[in-house]
């Protein structure tokens, strides 16, 4: 097993709540140095995004954090000089924040040529470039939260989506700037919209109603009760336990199964549901006995049977049930932290490699500043210079 692919890369990163912390965890969990730098005030109930919470703890893990005051002209040396050294920097500040903190891209490239510079921001260039944005205000922009809840009752989704999208969209651009800069030495800035990151996500359904100029119909308008495209059977199912198991039949060979499985032989064998297009007209026939079946069945044995003939299944999971999931207990799929002395067990990034595994090295910082002193050593400070930033606040530990 080779060492994490980002094992020689330094990351600051500038960042708060969830779309900076994002990229910087994926850079973290593959290796790189990630110094979180937080603010004097970090702990202080009025900064949103750095109160030390379960969000905090997952987003963090694997990075050091140091406590630099940049309103203070010791505090913004000691930033510059960890800079000059880094070879990426990751914020996700408010519009034209950093520019007046004097380290913006073209600040911080004036010093060091190769930095590249990821900014996570509302929007990307247009007229909206300079306004600020958030998770939810871009998936209702976008189009997204029409999609995903019922007709005039648009819904955000339920995890930070756009947030983590645009961080890891980001991520990416960040990786192939590094593989530029191999070529020509230079780096250069790099910026994920989270207004674009949601465009983005609803492009297949733009895409359909350029197609068919019809009004698209949201995702919540697509029940049983008034479905008659896509796959004929695509529910949710309740079990005899109370429990929902979603199953998705998307062949031929697999409706031949369930039928099999669920004992339903004169679907199986009736002519009109031979085909996906025929299951989707005549639902009226097929969900209601399935939905029958499936009500005396408990829904551990349920899934088990549709796994074992190979037709889709899942059950219906929460944050908390999903932990007890066979295939999230194998392997490599968590990462063991603590957080406020409790043992976190959080998913690892969602990829694997043949050459290694993804590991904890650190907790996220209890304590904002907690590496401080390791971190200034490290940059060429004296003990003597690191008691003078200490005394006068520029650093600090908290």
């Amino acid at each position: 097993m080779t060492q994490l692919p980002l094992r020689n890369i330094r990351v600051l990163e500038l960042s708060q709540i969830v779309a900076g912390p994002s990229a910087g965890l994926i850079l973290a969990d593959m290796g790189a140095d990630v110094i979180k730098v937080e603010p004097p005030d970090a702990l202080e109930p009025s900064r949103i995004g750095t109160a030390r919470n379960g969000s905090f703890f997952f987003f963090n893990r694997n990075k050091r954090s140091i406590v630099l005051d940049l309103k203070k002209a010791e505090g913004l040396q000691v930033f510059y000089r960890l800079a000059d050294k880094a070879d990426v920097m990751v914020e996700n500040m408010g519009p034209g924040t950093t520019d007046r903190l004097g380290i913006g891209y073209e600040q911080l490239a004036q010093r060091n040529p190769r930095i590249i510079y990821c900014s996570v921001k509302g929007f990307l260039s247009g007229p909206n470039s300079d306004q600020p944005s958030l998770d939810e205000l871009a998936q209702m922009m976008s189009g997204l939260a029409y999609m995903t809840g019922p007709q005039g009752r648009p819904l955000r989704a339920g995890a930070s989506v756009v947030d983590i999208g645009a961080a890891t969209y980001a991520v990416m651009g960040v990786m192939g700037a590094l593989l530029e800069r191999q070529q020509t030495g230079k780096g250069q800035k790099i910026t994920g919209g989270l207004f674009e990151t949601a465009l983005f996500f609803v492009g297949q359904h733009m895409a359909g109603v350029q197609q068919t100029s019809q009004p698209p119909r949201p995702m919540g308008e697509r029940d049983r009760g008034n479905r008659t495209g896509g796959w004929g059977v695509y529910d949710l199912f309740e079990c005899s336990d109370g429990h929902q198991v979603f199953i998705g039949v998307t062949s031929n060979a697999q409706w031949k199964r369930l039928c099999q499985v669920l004992r339903l032989e004169d679907l199986a064998n009736n002519p009109d549901l031979e085909d996906n297009l025929g299951r989707a007209r005549n639902r009226e026939l097929t969900i209601p006995r399935i939905e029958q079946v499936v009500h005396s069945m408990d829904s551990s044995l349920l899934v088990r049977l549709m796994s074992e003939n190979s037709i889709p299944v899942a059950p219906l999971n929460t944050p908390q049930s999903v932990l007890e999931e066979p295939h999230v207990q194998a392997p490599h799929r968590l990462m063991h932290s603590q957080g406020n002395n409790v043992e976190l067990a959080l998913p690892a990034l969602p990829y694997e490699s043949s050459d290694y595994d993804f590991s904890k090295r650190y907790d996220a910082p209890l304590r904002p500043g907690r590496d401080t002193r390791e971190i200034l050593a490290e940059a060429g400070y004296t003990t003597q210079e690191i008691g003078q930033l200490l005394r006068a606040e520029a650093a600090k530990i908290l």
